[in-house]
């Protein structure tokens, strides 16, 4: 391993620190102590959790000499409205590839995706099941045309995008010593692992405290485990930081979604029931396909949250992190 870790190149995109917000009365429902951390907040279009992977997928991409962002999703897609929005914000090229077709009338992100100038591609089934290709044949049609394109993986997942939540880490550490109470827990959701990945790398380069704990709403839980540990061994060997994985990754399983079309009615009332409580409102993404067995769903982390306090991240610098930021027109060198 590298004794010194090399530069890695970010782009300051994400209106941070996000704020830590108690939430008064949802902890009084509940019987424990629970804090969200407002990552909703990041930004006006570049809003959520997407833009801190953004800030070093980015400054990749300008390190290459890219002019062009390519990346993939669904026709709501949050990352493909955020990388466009980037795109817009910076003077790039956005090219999106989306499942599904085109459809009568644009709403939501995808309205967003267009007025934001984006060059869309609707992806047949056969198209989506090979994504990868798809990807890198829309890059080789962009080099031909004389671009410089970076690929960005479907959801920002790569061990660059990682960095952002040990960025994250990072920022809740220092709101810790600044006052916020040290989490015994801190909750969130995972597609593919790679935001709990950066936030576990947090604890040991940054002294971030309390588990680490997600909720897996696609993938497999076995497969997240695995991606998660796979991003920690890689940004060991690439970046030179000194993280290894734990031996325990721990998930509440168990509750992979068929998506936000199928929303049962106690989910809804759920929904219902949080927004009356904490004045704010939650996406339904996530819809339990079995009961989660005991050892992911009543064991210790359960336990953890109902004796202290907990964060959860809807989706900060130490001793041995340093980080410098400059304007958002720019890349910057960020050295942990």
């Amino acid at each position: 391993m590298a004794t010194s870790a090399p530069p890695i190149p970010r782009v300051e995109l994400a209106y941070a620190p996000t704020p830590l917000l108690k939430l008064e009365r949802l902890s009084a429902e509940l019987g424990v102590e629970l804090w969200v951390k407002r990552d909703d907040l990041t930004g006006l279009l570049e809003t959520g959790n997407k833009i801190r992977k953004l800030e070093f997928l980015v400054g990749e991409a300008l390190a290459q000499k890219a002019d062009t962002l390519i990346t993939c999703g669904t026709l709501q897609s949050n990352c493909c409205r955020c990388v466009a929005a980037v795109c817009a914000r910076l003077g790039l090229r956005a090219v999106l590839a989306l499942k599904g077709e085109p459809p009568a009338e644009y709403d939501g992100n995808l309205l967003l995706d267009r007025l934001l100038g984006a060059d869309i591609h609707y992806c047949t089934d056969a198209q989506w099941a090979k994504i990868d290709e798809t990807l890198e044949d829309l890059a080789a049609r962009e080099r031909a045309q004389g671009r410089t394109p970076y690929v960005i993986p479907e959801s920002g997942a790569t061990v660059v995008g990682a960095l952002g939540y040990l960025a994250c880490g990072q920022e809740i550490a220092q709101q810790n010593r600044h006052g916020a109470p040290p989490f015994d827990t801190i909750a969130i959701t995972a597609f593919s692992g790679g935001s709990h990945a950066g936030l576990l790398m947090a604890k040991q380069v940054a002294g971030l405290a309390g588990e680490i704990v997600s909720v897996p709403i696609a993938w497999e839980g076995a497969r997240v485990r695995a991606y998660v540990t796979e991003v920690i061994e890689r940004a060991r060997g690439r970046f030179g930081l000194a993280v290894r994985p734990p031996a325990e990754v721990r998930l509440l399983d168990g509750y992979q979604g068929v998506g936000r079309a199928a929303v049962r009615k106690d989910e809804l009332d759920t929904m219902l029931k949080l927004a009356r409580l904490k004045a704010s409102s939650s996406t339904p993404c996530t819809r339990p396909r079995h009961s989660p067995d005991s050892s992911t769903r009543s064991g210790a982390p359960r336990a953890r949250w109902g004796g202290a306090s907990a964060s959860c991240i809807p989706a900060a610098s130490s001793a041995s992190s340093r980080i410098a930021r400059r304007s958002a027109a720019s890349s910057t060198e960020t050295v942990w």
